[in-house]
């Protein structure tokens, strides 16, 4: 199953998810504790949980880049 599909039955189900790409940095780490077989790839981890909208951090806002001026428009 795609991870992306993953992410939307969780938050269908109302759990809150973040995908963990670093983790796949550490396959032995990973293999020895969680028995997973060397024939599997790790792609990323997956932390699942249910959100907590009054965090602080939850609030932050991250600016971004106005679109023009990081995508350039080719006309036909």
């Amino acid at each position: 199953m795609p991870p992306q599909t993953s992410l939307l039955a969780l938050s269908e189900r109302g759990l809150g998810s973040c995908v963990q790409v670093s983790v796949a940095g550490y396959p032995d780490v990973l293999r020895s504790k969680l028995a997973i077989p060397a024939e599997l790839t790790i792609l990323c981890g997956l932390a699942i949980g249910y959100a907590d909208p009054d965090y602080p951090m939850n609030k932050v806002h991250v600016g971004r880049e106005p679109i023009k001026d990081n995508i350039v428009f080719v006309e036909a």
